[in-house]
C-alpha cells in the first residue's frame, strides 16, 4: 500500500502528546507534503471500481 509514496506517517494510537508532536515535528523538517500524490474524487474512485467490476464480469 505504502510503495511509491514520498510520505507516510504512521501513528500509534498508544502514542503520548509528546510522542505525536514529536512525529509531526519530525514530518514537518523533512518538508514531506501532503500533496505528494494525487487523490481521486469519490466519483472518480466509484467510476474505478465500476469500470473495473465490468471488467472482471467479463473474464469470469
Amino acid at each position: 500500500m505504502w510503495q511509491g509514496m514520498k510520505s507516510v506517517m504512521v501513528f500509534d494510537p498508544k502514542d503520548s502528546q509528546e510522542e505525536t508532536e514529536h512525529k509531526w515535528m519530525e514530518w514537518n523538517r523533512h518538508k514531506s507534503a501532503v500533496s505528494d500524490k494525487y487523490v481521486p474524487t469519490a466519483e472518480e474512485t466509484k467510476k474505478r471500481l465500476i469500470e473495473q467490476e465490468r471488467h472482471n464480469k467479463r473474464y469470469a
